[in-house]
């Protein structure tokens, strides 16, 4: 027989189920023994595993000892098989000698591949799918009507068929663990499993992987052995009394001191995190599964919203105690209440005048030119300039800023109330008086 009676035909553009097919076929390593056993038991020359749906015949196994001459992915027209029958009907065809049977002697199939024997079985899946099935032939007649014969080929077609199931079963199971082990490494928090008491590193994502430092090397190591630098920290120590214990660990942010470079410079972080000890069917500890959110960013703003909040306390009490004093102050001796009210609203515009100055250098410090700027600005107009500001720049903290610039106002005020000119106070220079006299 030639590849010219099979009519085979090897399609490059072959459906990728039937290419799926082949493949899984392939990956039953007794089908070729069972192809050997059918041909050795019926004498025939010829068999295979073939795909057979609604509109293909593929071969998934060949074993070909007459030169059929359709190899592995090698396709028929199913119209031209008998297996498309036997794909309607569920059930097998035996023919000894085609060419005096009653039924198959004059069917097209026999003289169109050029075979007298036939025997063919079809492949059901659990789900009642008909995958396809497990055929051989040879030009020549034989007895295969024997019962034994039909049954060992139906076995071996429950066989190939639990195994295509099995195999189904197993791509799916690694695509679902892919999917999720995909899914493990794209999480934003830090996980990690690790197994026996000297916690060996078995799966690390990514965000772990960036935290401590991608050039480590992790997997199959110790956490002592790749973290060196926690070992008087008591992170290893808990790993140690969860691994013992059997019972969960939960930390809220604790602090860590990692080496951030080369040169095992340690940098501080401080994590949210649970060892979670993971166990087998009897219960036993077998290794620790660990998930921590780094929460640095998060508690420095908190330390920092508290300096704020302390020091917003610490600021307001100050001011409502100047304010306190300026009013005591002003209403000590005033000769009437619009009297009052005068030096009582001089003074608090003295105090908002400095608060500006501080506010737009963060309450970090002021310039003592800028100081004396705003504490002499009510003082001086466009016409009438009194003071000539020079020296060194000097910065001052807020502490000593607030009682100086009210000094600056009230030496300013007594200087204006009770100097010999109201337009020249004494001792304040007129407008063009040298710069010598005018420094203070």
């Amino acid at each position: 027989m030639t590849q010219g009676n099979a009519v085979a035909r090897v399609e490059s553009g072959a459906e990728q189920d039937d290419s799926a097919a082949v493949e899984a076929v392939g990956r039953i390593d007794a089908v070729s023994s069972i192809l050997e056993l059918v041909l050795d038991s019926t004498g025939l020359g010829f068999g295979a595993v073939a795909r057979v749906t609604d509109t293909s015949w593929t071969a998934c196994a060949v074993l070909d000892r007459i030169g059929f001459g359709l190899p592995v992915g090698g396709t028929l027209e199913v119209a031209t098989t008998f297996c498309s029958e036997i794909r309607a009907s569920s059930t097998p065809i035996v023919i000894d000698q085609a060419s005096t049977d009653q039924v198959y002697c004059s069917h097209r199939t026999p003289k169109m591949y050029g075979f007298e024997s036939y025997i063919a079985v079809p492949i059901i899946l659990r789900s009642g799918e008909i995958f396809g099935t497990i055929c051989a032939l040879d030009p020549k007649p034989a007895k295969l009507s024997d019962p034994k014969t039909l049954k060992t080929l139906q076995l071996f077609a429950d066989l190939i068929g639990s195994q295509l199931e099995l195999d189904e079963t197993l791509a799916d199971l690694r695509a679902e663990r892919e999917h999720l082990h995909t899914l493990f490494r794209q999480m934003p928090s830090m996980m990690s499993v690790v197994r026996g008491p000297d916690h060996i590193l078995e799966m690390a994502n990514d965000a772990y992987r960036r935290f401590v430092g991608e050039e480590r090397a992790l997997i199959g190591r110790s956490m002592r052995e790749t973290l060196p630098e926690l070992a008087s920290q008591g992170f290893f120590e808990l790993r140690d009394q969860v691994y013992r214990t059997g019972r969960p660990h939960i930390g809220r942010g604790q602090r860590v001191l990692l080496a951030g470079d080369a040169e095992g410079t340690l940098e501080e972080h401080f994590l949210d995190f649970i060892y979670q000890p993971m166990k087998d069917a009897e219960g036993r500890v077998i290794g620790i599964f660990s998930e921590a959110i780094n929460i640095t960013d998060h508690k420095r703003a908190l330390d920092h919203q508290g300096l704020l909040i302390n020091e917003l306390n610490h600021r307001v009490k100050n001011t409502l105690a100047t304010v306190q004093s300026i009013a005591f102050q002003s209403l000590k001796n005033a000769e009437t209440l619009d009297h009052a009210q005068e030096r009582l609203e001089s003074r608090l515009m003295a105090l908002a005048r400095v608060h500006d100055v501080l506010t737009r250098e963060s309450w970090d410090s002021a310039e003592l030119r800028t100081i004396v700027h705003q504490a002499i600005s009510p003082f001086e107009s466009v016409d009438l300039q009194r003071f000539v500001l020079s020296g060194p720049a000097i910065k001052l903290p807020p502490r000593q800023v607030l009682p100086l610039s009210m000094a600056i106002h009230e030496l300013l005020t007594n200087a204006l109330k009770y100097g010999p000119s109201p337009c020249r106070p004494a001792g304040f220079p007129s407008r063009g008086t040298s710069p010598q006299r005018a420094r203070r």
